[in-house]
């Protein structure tokens, strides 16, 4: 049982940067489980894509020592994959130091950079034998029961943001033609062609009610309209999206560069811009005007004007990917507004 082996065993919470981890790997000090490469590398691509915009959260990590073992010697029970792709990264970029390519170097300095800042909490039981620790091991991926997004949306009242969120899922039907995914926290492109995942959609929200892309979403919000005319303002929004673009193919990546998160967010913010001072009808009026002005805005993927925007080109394919941060977000909403005189 689980509970005979945490509450009979010495337990402390510790907190070690990426820098220590890296180091207790390369003396040998750190055992990690079968490492599952694919999902490294996919949370290696949540880190590039989100590091940046601080929009990551990792749970803690559970690690054991060994009974009588002076090293320090940590032995991954639960977070082998995580503590794998940070210290990839940072391998990979101290290596990408003084190379020839000044962009790229930058890009290694930024990751390094972070992940110099970034520390990660270490559960750590004390004294398990192998067969404990395996049997730990099995209890935290079978027996612990997460709440999927889905349902936290769906029932947590204490949210604002949540209860809206949940509202434009239930009376926007086109969403569904569209494309919700409904537990991932990110949708991989090009290969999931759903338009957005609930907690892109949830950031969508987030800035009709806020004017902001990031709030604490724990923290009650002082909202200006009632929230039936949020979710007419919303609809009415998705209707003149979807008039830019249909709904079957809007999300995906290989036809539609509004698939893109954000490029997205920049027209959320286009629409929004400068409306917090208007009342309902005026701001529903600005917000559908500003989107019909859009509609000579060629939005394939194969448009040239997009490598304009800060960007990398990756993947089998070499599609050209935006980079989802702040000061790319607002250039390319000053483009977006030069469009729509």
């Amino acid at each position: 049982m689980i509970s005979d082996i945490v509450f009979n065993k010495q337990q402390s919470i510790h907190s070690y940067s990426i820098g220590a981890l890296e180091k207790m790997y390369m003396e040998g000090r750190l055992k990690f489980r079968e490492i599952n490469n694919p999902q490294v590398r996919q949370i290696r691509r949540y880190i590039l894509d989100n590091a940046l915009d601080e929009r990551i959260y990792f749970p803690p990590v559970v690690a054991y020592k060994k009974e009588g073992d002076k090293s320090g010697t940590l032995h991954i029970i639960d977070g082998n994959q995580r503590i794998r792709a940070f210290t990839q990264l940072y391998e990979y970029s101290f290596d990408r130091l003084g190379i020839d390519d000044k962009k790229e170097e930058e890009s290694a300095r930024k990751v390094l950079d972070y992940i110099g800042n970034t520390e990660i909490a270490v559960q750590v039981f004390e004294g398990l034998s192998e067969k404990e620790a395996d049997q730990l091991y099995v209890d935290f991926n079978t027996k612990g029961k997460k709440v999927a997004l889905s349902k936290r949306i769906a029932f947590d009242s204490r949210s604002q943001i949540n209860q809206i969120t949940n509202k434009v899922l239930q009376q926007n039907t086109i969403l569904r033609v569209a494309g919700i995914e409904m537990e991932k926290r990110a949708v991989i492109r090009p290969a999931n062609k759903n338009f957005l995942s609930l907690s892109q959609l949830r950031q969508v929200v987030t800035v009709f009610l806020t004017g902001k892309m990031v709030v604490d979403q724990d923290k009650s919000i002082e909202l200006s309209m009632d929230m039936d005319q949020y979710l007419e303002l919303i609809r009415m929004w998705f209707i003149e999206l979807f008039e830019l673009y249909p709904a079957e193919s809007i999300g995906n990546y290989e036809d539609s560069m509004l698939a893109s998160f954000p490029l997205l967010m920049a027209v959320v913010l286009y629409a929004l811009s400068g409306v917090d001072g208007m009342d309902f009808e005026e701001r529903k009026t600005t917000v559908v005007t500003r989107m019909k002005r859009l509609k000579e805005v060629n939005w394939s993927r194969g448009n040239p004007v997009w490598t304009e925007f800060e960007g990398s080109v990756r993947g089998t394919y070499k599609y050209f990917y935006l980079d989802n941060n702040k000061k790319n977000i607002d250039k390319m909403t000053e483009w977006l507004k030069q469009q729509g005189r």
